[in-house]
């Protein structure tokens, strides 16, 4: 089909740790498109980099990322009481601030939506009002990570937990939606060697494998128009001294996804 210029688009911004870096390419190569993005949908890195767009502050956090190293990576690790998570994760978010401003959803220009998790209750927590340093913290609250947050009696860990690609929430039905699923399958070994599984590397395989089915699922159950994949292997969860690359990765995704079908 060919579409119009300035189709309106409702993207849905998947979590993945450093994977999630390839949204701010998707979103750099739909801007130059002629694209407008009006809704954004995301969960944990993607409701971080959908918060930095919908307040205009997306070159400053990609500028920002590009410029980090493996230390400073580190240095932004503040660790806590191991029993409610490994960071606390307001170091990284303190530095957030210095990029974009907290500002209230319903103010933003276009419809913004942060899924988290409610753990107890095993529930989605949605956020579209209220403070947006709230939404993201909540949803980037990695179990084990980052520690969660308390929330009218609730506690909250990332939207990921129960909906790594939350399609389920696009409110804009008449626009164009474009998925990014940071739970692609993986890119393959060429290998012939039998792969040898480590206690460490059976628990990630188990848990990608997980999150490749809950992708896939809501894949079925609320087809996007355009589904961009990235490899599950594309990048480790804390390598985000790769964002330059890993944005010309979402770039040549988008790219090939959506240019090639149009």
């Amino acid at each position: 089909m060919i579409l119009k210029r300035r189709k309106k688009v409702s993207l849905v911004l998947g979590g993945g740790g450093a994977r999630g870096i390839t949204h701010i390419g998707v979103i750099q190569w739909l801007e130059e498109q002629g694209y407008e993005i009006d809704e954004i949908v995301g969960c944990s890195i993607g409701a971080l980099v959908g918060g930095a767009y919908a307040t205009n502050r997306l070159q400053e956090l990609a500028d920002w990322m590009k410029t980090l190293t493996r230390a400073q990576v580190f240095k932004l690790m503040d660790f806590s009481n191991p029993r409610y998570g490994l960071l606390k994760g307001e170091r990284v978010l303190n530095t957030l601030h210095e990029v974009f401003d907290d500002v209230n959803i319903e103010d933003l220009a276009l419809t913004y939506t942060a899924v988290a998790t409610d753990l107890e209750n095993e529930q989605e927590v949605v956020f579209r009002e209220g403070s947006i340093y709230a939404a993201i913290r909540a949803s980037i609250a990695i179990p084990g990570v980052f520690t969660g947050v308390s929330v009218e009696n609730r506690f909250l860990v990332d939207g990921g937990v129960l909906n790594p690609l939350p399609l389920n929430h696009v409110s804009r039905k008449r626009n164009l939606v474009v998925a990014v699923n940071l739970d692609g399958m993986p890119i393959k070994d060429k290998s012939t060697t039998p792969p040898h599984f480590t206690a460490r590397t059976l628990l990630m395989e188990s848990y990608y494998a997980m999150r490749r089915r809950l992708s896939a699922l809501m894949l079925e159950l609320h087809e996007p128009d355009y589904t961009i994949c990235v490899p599950h292997n594309a990048a480790e969860i804390w390598e985000f001294h790769r964002s330059a690359e890993l944005i010309d990765v979402g770039y040549e995704l988008a790219r090939t996804v959506i240019k090639s079908h149009s």
